[in-house]
């Protein structure tokens, strides 16, 4: 099968703006995910990653809920306005105004939001086949560039994989996979802690 592949590099930004949206008209526009996930974080200077996995769900206007399942299990609830975490772990942006940052730039990672990326980063993207996209990510701030040097994304229906290398040389790489087309709705537990 023919792949042709449309690179955006050096077109004018009403060409990126096409596709930006044609690559949004791709993903399945679902207000609840759900799906498993597998992490490899590459430290520099160590040969082997360091591998998690586990599931996650994402509800779209309300916030992630990331539950670590091996090689410990652990549980973090990221919201507009708060990340929580184990042992009574909250950060609020109402307190520390970077958290809200923090939090929109992860929630629109995940949801393949790259309309909401170019707030903060120069993208490229481009079409791959009839289906598939990827998009690479600059940060455009000084302060978001001592944290990422560059982040990609590739994906279908779906966000499929994140690639973020940090300024210092680390790499996370995250894939997604059993992700429902049609999921549940949250629990009422797992909706209060959206809450």
């Amino acid at each position: 099968m023919k792949r042709r592949t449309l690179l955006l590099a050096a077109l004018p930004l009403p060409a990126l703006a096409d596709t930006i949206a044609q690559v949004q008209q791709r993903l399945a526009s679902v207000a609840v995910q759900r799906g498993g996930f597998q992490q490899d974080k590459q430290l520099a200077g160590f040969a082997k990653p360091l591998k998690s996995q586990g599931d996650y769900l994402l509800v779209r206007g309300k916030g992630l809920i990331w539950r670590t399942t091996a090689p410990f299990a652990s549980q973090l609830v990221l919201t507009r306005d708060r990340i929580a975490g184990g042992a009574g772990m909250q950060l609020d942006a109402s307190k520390e105004p970077g958290i809200r940052v923090v939090t929109q730039l992860m929630l629109s990672l995940l949801d393949g939001d790259l309309g909401a990326l170019q707030q903060a980063f120069e993208v490229q993207a481009s079409l791959v086949g009839d289906k598939a996209w990827r998009a690479a990510l600059k940060p455009k701030a000084a302060a978001l560039a001592q944290l990422f040097s560059r982040i990609e994304l590739e994906g279908d229906r779906q966000l499929r994989r994140i690639v973020m290398t940090e300024a210092q040389g680390d790499t996370t790489t995250l894939r997604f996979d059993e992700q429902a087309r049609e999921p549940a709705a949250p629990s009422a537990d797992e909706a209060k802690q959206l809450g």
